[in-house]
């Protein structure tokens, strides 16, 4: 979830208690507006979001067709925040209005082997674990360490009562552990890969520029010999989710830890970029993917 400063944690009770209770299409309609309004109003989100677009859509992309997907990101963050809010209210996860690839997730758990289940920060991300959960899978999902504490332990509690009868383990040191522990028996770990949460991530080639992104879930699967299958919740027009799950990926065993440790994740995040552009006007991170490197925070463009 985008990090949010220690003094919105009322604004965000407030939220759930009261907004989470409005009719969703209601709900839904005011988001999309007040997305709309914080990213003319605000400077920040607009440089953000318009940086991201560059990048997905390309640098020759109309400025106009930038703008228009910028300004979708930020109507599917404030739609994602809705989510958040209806979710302890709505009770079962909501139907998906199309599934295409769903098998590919209960096959793999099914082979026994440890699955992770690879996504990004794009429409409804949690849609597809709270589907999971309903399928009867064993979910851990890891999430971003959030301050001060009360804030993310105010999230959490949410979340579990979203989707209850799932693990919400935050992504440092001992929520790996978890995961490992998880995958060996077999279970299913959801993880984001498309921002660097914990500041620990890995300069990496991202939409061909480079950005600093986590680098763990490639070295997680190599460690436990889990699958890693990429799955995206995408909003339709309706109103819906559309699941996109692509079949495992073909990660690389030949012997030398080093180079099968770079082409797995090279393989990561072309699973990402794909899902990205399925819909770039709904990748909602708010907060820089291309910055702090070579030294005036330009990344370097693939060549």
């Amino acid at each position: 979830m985008p990090a949010l400063p220690s003094l919105h944690l009322l604004a965000l009770r407030l939220l759930v208690r009261v907004g989470g209770r409005v009719p969703p299409r209601a709900l839904d309609a005011a988001a999309s507006a007040l997305g709309t309004l914080a990213w003319y109003a605000s400077p920040a989100v607009r440089a953000v979001t318009r940086d991201h677009m560059r990048h997905v859509l390309g640098h020759d992309a109309p400025a106009a067709r930038i703008d228009a997907a910028a300004r979708g990101c930020a109507c599917t963050t404030a739609r994602y925040y809705a989510d958040f809010a209806a979710g302890p209210h709505r009770g079962a996860a909501r139907p998906f209005e199309r599934a295409e690839g769903l098998h590919h997730i209960t096959d793999a758990a099914a082979r026994g082997h440890g699955l992770i289940l690879l996504s990004a920060h794009l429409g409804s991300p949690e849609s597809i674990g709270q589907t999971l959960v309903e399928l009867g899978l064993d979910l851990l999902v890891f999430t971003e360490p959030l301050w001060p504490a009360a804030l993310h332990d105010y999230v959490q509690r949410v979340r579990e009562t979203t989707t209850p009868g799932a693990r919400f383990v935050t992504a440092d040191l001992a929520g790996v552990r978890q995961a490992i522990e998880h995958l060996r028996r077999g279970g299913v770990v959801a993880a984001l890969g498309d921002r660097d949460v914990l500041g620990t991530g890995v300069p990496q080639l991202f939409f061909g520029e480079r950005a600093r992104l986590p680098a763990g879930i490639a070295d997680l699967a190599l460690r436990t010999g889990a699958e890693v299958i990429a799955g995206f919740a995408l909003r339709t027009p309706g109103g819906g989710i559309r699941a996109v799950v692509e079949p495992p990926l073909d990660l690389p065993s030949t012997g030398d830890a080093t180079a099968d440790r770079d082409e797995a994740r090279r393989r990561i995040l072309a699973a990402l970029e794909r899902g990205i552009r399925l819909a770039p006007d709904q990748w909602f991170p708010l907060q820089p993917i291309w910055s702090g490197l070579d030294g005036a925070g330009e990344g370097v463009r693939r060549s």
